[in-house]
Order: C-alpha cells, then structure tokens, then sequence
C-alpha cells in the first residue's frame, strides 16, 4: 500500500509507528496506524478543490507583482526594483499546487473512465506552470512533482522552451482527449472553477494554448504559428457566458471572501495606479467610472499613483488619489482566469501579423465588446464607445499592436500575472516609474530572481540555471519568451514630474 508523505506535500498530516523487530505474516497491518492518508482513501476530487481555491486566490492580490503589471502602487511598498524579503510564489506554487495537481493526473491515470478528470488536471497543471516560469524562466519541470517513491529531491531546471513546448503538447493532447459522454465521472462541484463542465474545459484549454502560443512569438515563430493556426478554429471562449473564474463566497469565513474585501481590514491601501487612470483616460473609455473610484477630496478626480516614486515625487495620499472600484472590492466577486474579451484580442493579434486568415479589426471589436458587456456598462455608452475613433485599429502594425495589448490590458483588469507577462512581452503599456532607480536602474524588473532557499537544496542544479541567464540570477536577465527587440519602451514623461499627459 502507497501512504503519502510529506514529501508529496499533500496537506494531509499522519503519523506511522513502526515496531521494529516484529516479524509477523500480518506484519503491514499491524503497523500501519488507521489515521494515514493512503492513494487508495486520497480523493482526487479533494485536492483539485484545494488546488483551485488558493492558486486562484493567489493570482488576485496586492503583492508587488501587482505593482510590476501596472495595476496597483502602494505608497509604503519602498523600492521596489530590487531584492527584498517579500512573499515570493515560488515555493507555494510546488508545494501547494503543482505537486497536487501532479497526484491527481496521477491518482486518475489508472482508471480509462476518469479520461476527464485526468484531462481537466492536466489543463491546470499547465496553466499553474504557465505562471511558474513566465515569473522565473528556467524552472524544475520534467523531473519535478514525482510520486513519492520516485521523487527526486534535487531536480534539474528545464529550460523554457523545452517547458513551453510541451506545454502546448498536454494542452493540445488534454482538449482532445476531453469526452463529453455524460456516463463518464467528472469532478461535479468539486470543480468550483468549471463544476465539472467538459465543454468549458476544452474552450479553456484550447483558449490558453492560443493564449502561449502568442506568448512566444518574439522567441520562436514557427512553433507560435503551428499552435495558433491549429486552435485558431477550435471551440474557444468566444463570449461571456464561457468566462472561466472563481467567485467567492460571503460567509462568516473571510478566507473564502474575496481578498480585497478584506484589504481594508488588514489596512491595506487601494490605491489604483496612475498607469490604469491614463489609459482609461486616453482612450476615453467608459469603463473609468466603474474601474476608479475618484478621489475623496473632490477635486483630483481619477488621478492615479505613480509605482517606485520618491518621497518628494510623491504627493499621491490617500485624500488626493483614486482608488480601486468598488465592483471589484466585494466580497462576492468572479476572480477572472480567462474572459472572452482576452481571446477576441489574442485572435486580432493573430490576424493582424498574419498568423490567421481572421479579420484584426472585427476582433479588436470583439473583444472590446465583449469586456464592455462583462463589466456592465449600459447600452448608450457602449455603443458610443464602439463607434469612436479609440476603437479603430490605425497606424503602423506596431502602433496597432499597442491599441490591441492596451484593450487588452483593460480587458484583463487586475489578472497580475497575465498584465507582467504582456508588459514584458509587447511593451505595453508604457509605465511611467519615478526615481527610485532600486537595483534596476529605475527599469521595471524583467523577472523574479529565485528564492535564496533554492541555493542551499538544489545548489548545483540553480547555479546552472542562474548562468544560463544573460545577467545571471537578477531582475534584469530576459527570459526566453521576452525576445522583442527594442524593449522596454519607456513613457512620453519618463524623466518629468508630474506625468500626467492627461
């Protein structure tokens, strides 16, 4: 019998008392204590729950990876572009998520009837490692996240494209394998993302495979054109009602409200960013009153603050700056995975470089709809709004590239991880960032520099990793994807206070 141990870090705690020196013919039960959690008792279904709720939770905060994708500044973060003892991800996302998720493809495997659930887990595993190496860029992968008796303590570090190659295998590989028979198991509610739901999870896959397809495009075309072109036409989520999220629930347990509910409790500022505030206010957009709560003194309006600014840069108090809607800071609230309106926009992209026969501009307006329509802005004015000229793709490639990732990020407010990735990707948008120079020379950091931890229990394996990157182990080294030439670029006002333009 196979019993868990810590070194699959199931958050499951047992103990086994062995009697050493028993020689019996019923020796094993005997000395296996009642209590354990064993593979023939563990429910998958338990630990996609646990799983989903915290790695998405996780993906809506105020850390300073927040800061980075232009979402959020908080005024008492101090400098930012530089190492600190802050709550890195890394460790959390292996010991809570991926080696779960890992337990559960394994766990299902066995059986052909649960083609599903193994599916759905291989779907998340991919989107957790997403996250994992667009922050690092070289991470454990293939030897990483093993069954018990076969775990290797010191993994090697898989390079990026080897990690993202195959991701796109599982993703293309999990979608297909998908079998909509309502005879076969499925996760039910313990899939508080899908509940469960096979034609929501091929979408999302198919939809998150076009979504790293793009990703790589600047580092590897060929293989960023194979994907796209392939999914391009598959069941994508193509309007709202395909939307992938979690939403919180309001009960006497805050844990389970949404984590911005509780920020005030705990006295955390909410400050919404000067990068949110410009764009809404260039592009005219409608969705400004429901994305910024004004200032409370009456007269600074939707003015934003600015990240890595100096004390006398700062002048942005909690009296004179706009803060996060309330829309997004109630305790009932659908923390966004992946939306309609971010594949619409995916799709343009596409078209507009030639990777698909689809027209850029009927999905730039798709896309813009469909975010409209997701955050509720009332009839006249998306219709206004759609008909203007901030809704036209116009200009160079480039510049209409830059329209394409700017909706995008509005489209995909507050999906920390997803806004860093893009901003390092493409270039947009320009974040204005003071003169506090940190350890980057006032850049925003192009990665996360591993946890020291790492050094002391996979040292030789890291050490290799950290001198393949073009700066070693620093803020500045680009990882794989980030191959864009000329990055990054820098706002109209870099160098000028005050930077508002509008």
């Amino acid at each position: 019998m196979k019993i868990y141990s810590r070194k699959v870090r199931i958050k499951l705690f047992a103990f086994l008392a062995v009697c050493i020196g028993s020689c019996t013919s019923d020796f094993d039960e005997i000395n296996t204590d009642p209590t354990l959690v064993t593979e023939d008792i563990i429910k998958p279904s338990m630990l996609l729950t646990s799983v989903l709720k915290y790695s998405v939770y996780s993906t809506y905060n105020l850390s300073i990876i927040a800061e980075y994708s232009g979402y959020y500044s908080n005024g008492a973060s101090g400098s930012i572009f530089q190492s600190a003892n802050w709550n890195d991800p890394y460790n959390a996302f292996y010991r809570n998520y991926i080696i779960n998720t890992s337990e559960i493809i394994r766990l299902t495997a066995k059986d052909p009837r649960l083609i599903n659930q193994t599916s759905m887990a291989r779907i998340l595993k991919v989107w957790l490692y997403s996250q994992l190496t667009d922050l690092y860029g070289d991470v454990p992968y293939f030897e990483a996240a093993q069954k018990v008796d076969q775990v290797i303590n010191q993994p090697k570090y898989d390079t990026q494209k080897a990690i993202y190659t195959d991701m796109l295998k599982e993703l293309k590989e999990a979608s297909a394998a998908l079998n909509e028979d309502p005879q076969l198991p499925s996760f039910g509610a313990a899939d508080i993302l899908m509940q469960g739901n096979v034609v929501k999870w091929r979408r999302f896959a198919n939809s998150l495979r076009l979504r790293l397809a793009m990703r790589i495009r600047y580092a590897d075309e060929n293989l960023a054109k194979q994907h796209i072109q392939e999914v391009i036409n598959a069941p994508l989520i193509d309007d709202n009602s395909f939307n992938v999220f979690l939403k919180t629930l309001n009960g006497s347990d805050t844990r389970n409200r949404n984590p911005q509910w509780n920020d005030p409790i705990n006295n955390y500022p909410q400050s919404v960013s000067f990068t949110v505030t410009e764009t809404l206010k260039m592009l005219k957009d409608p969705r400004i009153r429901i994305f910024i709560q004004p200032a409370p003194d009456s007269i600074s309006g939707y003015r934003g603050r600015p990240i890595a600014a100096l004390p006398d840069e700062k002048g942005y108090g909690s009296e004179n700056s706009a803060s996060q809607g309330q829309f997004f800071r109630e305790a009932v609230y659908p923390i966004m995975v992946m939306n309609a309106a971010e594949v619409f926009l995916l799709r343009a992209e596409a078209a507009l470089f030639k990777f698909s026969t689809e027209n850029a501009q009927t999905m730039f307006t798709n896309g813009i709809a469909s975010s409209l329509l997701q955050y509720q802005v009332n009839e006249a004015e998306k219709k206004s709004y759609l008909s203007s000229e901030q809704t036209k793709l116009a200009g160079t490639d480039e510049q209409k590239l830059e329209q394409i990732i700017l909706q995008k990020f509005l489209a995909n407010y507050y999906q920390i991880y997803e806004g860093y990735a893009e901003f390092r990707r493409t270039g947009y948008p320009k974040i204005w960032t003071g003169s506090d120079k940190g350890s980057t020379g006032g850049e925003i950091p192009r990665r996360l520099t591993y946890p020291l931890d790492e050094y002391t229990k996979n040292e030789s394996n890291i050490k290799k990793a950290a001198s393949a990157l073009s700066k070693g182990d620093t803020y500045m080294s680009r990882i794989w994807w980030d191959a864009k030439p000329g990055l990054p670029f820098h706002h109209p006002r870099q160098g000028k206070f005050p930077p508002e333009m509008y």
